[in-house]
C-alpha cells in the first residue's frame, strides 16, 4: 500500500520514465523544453507530442511508485464517498475518492507526484491516504458524477453508486446539458432517443440504471428484468429461483434505460429490431461482477435480461461441499480420479450443473495434469487451467473447437454442454483414447441420460464403453435459519414418503423475518444423485432398456434417488418437504 507521505518523497516524473526505459534523456530534455514553453506539465507535454501514451505514464508511475492502477470505468463509485474531499479540491488537482476501509481512504489522482496536490490533501481530511493512479478523462468523469449526479428514486444514499462509461462522453450536439443528454445525446444517433432525453433532462438515467444494478446485487439477484409494459415499466429481480418485483417506472424511460445499458455493453445503440447480446464488467463493493446483457424486441419496446455472476465468489472443490454425504463425496472421487471416461453432470437449466463441473475441475486441478475447458461463455476464470470460449457466431462449433482441444495433449477435458451428435460423439471418443472427459447434458435426471445419448444416436456399446459416472441433481430454496419452525408431519404424508410411521420425526417450515426479506427462505442448497454403471447397468444399457429399467436396477444396487436425498435434507431441516415434491415431481 504506497501512502501520501511517502510518495511526496518519490523521484520526479522524468527519473521515473527514464528508469523505465520508455524515455532516453535527450526525448526528456526535449520534452521538458517543450512542457516550459507551452506552461503545461511534462506527462501533458509527452502525450501532446506523440513521445507517450496516456497508458505509458500511468503503467510506469505504477510500478515505480508502487501503486495501484485503477480503471474507473470498471469501478463503482459511492458518491457519499467521493464527497468525503471537497469539491474544489477535487476539481483543481483532478483527484476522486473511491474507497474508505479501516480508516484508509483511497484517492485516485492523474499526477500522484504533484505535491501541492498531497500537501492539500492531508490538510482536507482526517484519513490516512491511499494513492492509485488512473486517465486523467475517467477521473474528470467520475468528479462529474459525485458532485452533479441527481437522485432519482428516493433510496439510502449508501446505495447510489456510478458505473462509469467505458467510452470518453461524446460531443452534445443539442445544445441539452443535462447529466443524461451529455451521455446520450450524440452517441445514440436516434432522433426518437435523442428527444425523449430532452424531454426528461432532470432524470438522472445513469444513474437509475446503477441503482438497478446495485439493488440486484444487495439482493443476491442471479438476474434482473427490465420490462416494458403498455403503460410502465417493470423491474424484476430473480433471488433464490423466483422472480420477485422489486420497482416500476413510468414508461417513457424506457429507450433511454435500454440505451444506457446498450451503451455500457457496447452494442449498437441504433438497432431497435433485432435481439441483441453482450457482457460487461463492474467491480462493486469489492466484488468483481461479469454481467451478461441480453436485448430482445417485444411489442411494448425493447426488454433487457441482465444476469449477473460474481467473478470474485470462491468455487469450492467437490471435497469441501457441506451438501454432499461422505459416502456419495467418497465414490464422485474415486470416479473423478479415473484416467479414462466420461463423467456427466445432468439437471435441466438452472440446476447448478455448472458450479458443480467446476467443483469437480478445481478438485482435479493439479501442476502434473494438462486441463482444457471448452465453454460458451466462460463463467469462472480459474489458474493453470487452459480456458477456451466457443464463438459460435464465429463459425466454430463446441465440436470443432473440440477437434482442436484433442491435438493440445490434455489430459481432462471439460465441454461445457453436449448440444448435438457431433459434439456427443466426439466426447465419448475422446473419453475413450485416455482423455478424462466432464460434461452437462440437459435431462431430467441420471438415469434418463442413457435414452437421452441413444436418442442422439450413439451406439449402446460406445456409451456402456465410456460412462464412469452421472451425477443428476437440482437446486432447492433454503429455508432461513433465522425464521424455519419445526412441525410433525401427518402419517399420511410419512407413508406417502416411505417413512417410518411409528417413528417421530420433524419437517421445517418457511415463517418469515427481516434477514430473508419476509419470504422464510434465504438461498439454495443442491441434492443429488450419482449413478454409477455397474455390470448388470452396462447390461440394460447394451439392450437399450426403458429409463426406469435402469433406475429400478440402480436402486436395488442401493442408488439414492434426488427425492430420497432431498428428503434427507428436508430432514435435516435445511429446506422444506414440499420444495423436495415439487423438484423431483417429473421424476
Amino acid at each position: 500500500m504506497a501512502i501520501l507521505n511517502n510518495l511526496l518523497k518519490s523521484k520526479k516524473l522524468g527519473e521515473i520514465l527514464v528508469d523505465s526505459k520508455l524515455l532516453n534523456p535527450t526525448q526528456l530534455e526535449y520534452a521538458l523544453n517543450e512542457a516550459k514553453k507551452r506552461n503545461m506539465r511534462l506527462g501533458t507535454a509527452l502525450v501532446s507530442l506523440n513521445i507517450l501514451s496516456e497508458d505509458n505514464i500511468i503503467n510506469a508511475l505504477s510500478q515505480q511508485l508502487g501503486i495501484k492502477k485503477i480503471e474507473l470505468s470498471k469501478i463503482a463509485i459511492d458518491p457519499a464517498i467521493g464527497k468525503i474531499l471537497p469539491e474544489a479540491l477535487s476539481k483543481q488537482f483532478k483527484m476522486v475518492a473511491i474507497n474508505l476501509s479501516d480508516n484508509i481512504l483511497t484517492v485516485v489522482v492523474s499526477d500522484p507526484l504533484n505535491v501541492f496536490a498531497g500537501d492539500a490533501l492531508k490538510k482536507a481530511v482526517n484519513y490516512d491516504i491511499e494513492i492509485a493512479v488512473a486517465r486523467e478523462h475517467e477521473i474528470l468523469r467520475a468528479i462529474d458524477f459525485v458532485y452533479s449526479a441527481k437522485d432519482i428514486i428516493k433510496a439510502d444514499d449508501s446505495e447510489h453508486i456510478a458505473l462509469n462509461l467505458s467510452k470518453e462522453p461524446q460531443k452534445n450536439t443539442t445544445g441539452v446539458t443535462s447529466a443524461a443528454s451529455s451521455v446520450f445525446g450524440a452517441s445514440a444517433g436516434n432522433d426518437d432517443i435523442n428527444k425523449e432525453i430532452i424531454e426528461s433532462e432532470d432524470i438522472n438515467i445513469i444513474k437509475l440504471v446503477n441503482d438497478i444494478i446495485v439493488s440486484a446485487s444487495k439482493n443476491r439477484a442471479s438476474d434482473i428484468h427490465i420490462e416494458p409494459l403498455e403503460d410502465e415499466i417493470l423491474i424484476r429481480e430473480r433471488i433464490d429461483g423466483e422472480l420477485f418485483e422489486t420497482k416500476k417506472l413510468p414508461k417513457q424511460f424506457i429507450n433511454p434505460l435500454i440505451a444506457r445499458i446498450k451503451i455500457i455493453s457496447n452494442m449498437d445503440i441504433a438497432e431497435k429490431r433485432n435481439a441483441q447480446d453482450s457482457r460487461f464488467n463492474i467491480t462493486l463493493s469489492g466484488k468483481e461482477l461479469d454481467i451478461r446483457v441480453s436485448i430482445l424486441p417485444t411489442i411494448n419496446g425493447e426488454k433487457a435480461v441482465l444476469r449477473i455472476l460474481d467473478k470474485s465468489s470462491k468455487i469450492n472443490k467437490i471435497s469441501e461441499s457441506s451438501y454432499i454425504d461422505d459416502i456419495t463425496k467418497g465414490k464422485i472421487l474415486k470416479l473423478i480420479n479415473k484416467k479414462y471416461g466420461l463423467f456427466l453432470i445432468t439437471g435441466p437449466t438452472g440446476s447448478g450443473k455448472t458450479t458443480t463441473a467446476y467443483s469437480i475441475l478445481s478438485e482435479l486441478n493439479k501442476i502434473n495434469k494438462n486441463l482444457v475447458t471448452v465453454e460458451n461463455p466462460v463463467e469462472y476464470k480459474i489458474k493453470y487451467i487452459n480456458q477456451v470460449e466457443a464463438n459460435l457466431k464465429g463459425g466454430m462449433s463446441f465440436a470443432d473447437i473440440l477437434r482442436s482441444v484433442l491435438r493440445q495433449d490434455p489430459d481432462i477435458i471439460l465441454v461445457g454442454e453436449i448440444r448435438d451428435i457431433e459434439t456427443a460423439k466426439i466426447a465419448i471418443q475422446a473419453s475413450l483414447t485416455g482423455h478424462f472427459v466432464i460434461s452437462t447434458l440437459h435431462t431430467q435426471d441420471a438415469s434418463s441420460t442413457i435414452s437421452r445419448l441413444i436418442d442422439m444416436q450413439i451406439e449402446p456399446f460406445l456409451i456402456a464403453s465410456a460412462i464412469v459416472g452421472i451425477i443428476g441433481q437440482r437446486l432447492l430454496k433454503k429455508l432461513c435459519d433465522k425464521c424455519k419452525e419445526p412441525y410433525e408431519p401427518s402419517a399420511e404424508l410419512l407413508k406417502e414418503l416411505g417413512l417410518p410411521e411409528n417413528k417421530t420425526v420433524y419437517f421445517y417450515k418457511e415463517k418469515g423475518c427481516p434477514e430473508c426479506r419476509g419470504t422464510g427462505f434465504r438461498g439454495r442448497i443442491p441434492i443429488y444423485e450419482l449413478l454409477v454403471p455397474d455390470d448388470n447397468i452396462q447390461k440394460l444399457i447394451l439392450e437399450k432398456a426403458d429409463a426406469s429399467l435402469i433406475r429400478n436396477m440402480a436402486v436395488k444396487n442401493g442408488f439414492i434417488t434426488l427425492r430420497r436425498y432431498g428428503i434427507i435434507k428436508a430432514l435435516e431441516g435445511l429446506t422444506t418437504i414440499e420444495e423436495v415434491l415439487q423438484a423431483t415431481q417429473d421424476i
